[in-house]
């Protein structure tokens, strides 16, 4: 019955964690009295358990931070260099020149072109999903300022979550530790009372 409750609880902060955009991190609560801990628990194994299928959650949630973080890492310079070339487009066009690129066709293969920026005023951006849209380049400009400043805030977001959630697994290690040692001096006590 213990464990399909430390499970239950285990799924319960699993699902509470994937909710929203922002992560629902759980909340470590340090040990104060070991003593009164345990006589609450009634087992070092019962309560071990709990602490470990807690523990589990927050690596669980520290994997996807982690994986969201490096996806957010490797679409920052696209939406960057994106933005500054739009800028540049728009920079041309304000000149009333075409724009002369050099762009990759294939691995090492480069072509130059000349692109004429202040007749045209549309772009296409690759939305991704095999989805390509037209905008006006004041419209796309814009749109990627958004865009670049949002994945930057939610990047800060998301190392103050990572922080967070570290203090929170450091919190029930230690717990885990105290819980083990409070086990041991307890199995010594009933030995020499034993003797």
């Amino acid at each position: 019955r213990g464990r399909r409750a430390a499970a239950g609880a285990a799924l319960a902060m699993a699902e509470a964690a994937s909710q929203g955009v922002l992560e629902q991190i759980p909340v470590a609560t340090f040990i104060e009295d070991i003593d009164k801990f345990m006589a609450k628990e009634g087992s070092a194994e019962a309560a071990l358990e709990k602490l470990q299928a807690f523990y589990s959650a927050c690596k669980a949630i520290e994997q996807r931070l982690s994986q969201r973080k490096s996806r957010l890492k490797a679409k920052i310079p696209d939406i960057e260099s994106t933005y500054n070339a739009l800028l540049q487009m728009q920079q041309q066009a304000e000149l009333g020149e075409a724009l002369t690129a050099h762009y990759e066709l294939a691995q090492c293969v480069y072509a130059k072109a000349t692109v004429p920026v202040h007749q045209e005023n549309k772009v296409c951006l690759w939305l991704g999903a095999n989805v390509m849209l037209e905008y006006p380049r004041e419209e796309a400009i814009a749109l990627l300022e958004r865009n670049l400043s949002e994945a930057k805030k939610t990047l800060k977001e998301l190392v103050e979550d990572q922080g967070l959630l570290r203090d929170q697994i450091t919190t029930t290690e230690v717990n885990m530790a105290r819980v083990f040692n409070w086990d041991v001096k307890e199995r010594r006590k009933q030995k020499a009372a034993e003797s």
